[in-house]
């Protein structure tokens, strides 16, 4: 997953326990990806909650057309929730 570089958008429901872990392992591993969390929202987050669902896809398709969707900012996968690479400081 390291290697991909097409747009990717992960969305979870905050209330999909299984789910939470592998997204964010896909949103720190695919450089070009974003992440949406829908609160109080399971598995099923098209059916629950439609509109939000399809906003959010919309834009992303969007975003992927007009050429805007591009690379994460690198500084934004550092090591820690803090910037620390581990170096000390």
């Amino acid at each position: 997953m390291r290697a991909l570089t097409v747009p990717t958008l992960i969305i979870n429901g905050d209330e999909d326990e299984p789910c939470l872990d592998p997204g964010l392992f896909m949103k720190r591993t695919i450089s070009s990806s974003a992440m949406v969390t829908l609160p109080r929202s399971g598995h099923t987050i098209n059916l629950e909650e439609p509109t939000m669902f399809n906003w959010f896809v919309d834009d992303f398709l969007h975003q992927v057309e007009s050429g805007n969707w591009g690379l994460r900012d690198p500084r934004s996968q550092s090591g820690g929730i803090l910037g620390d690479t581990g170096k000390g400081g």
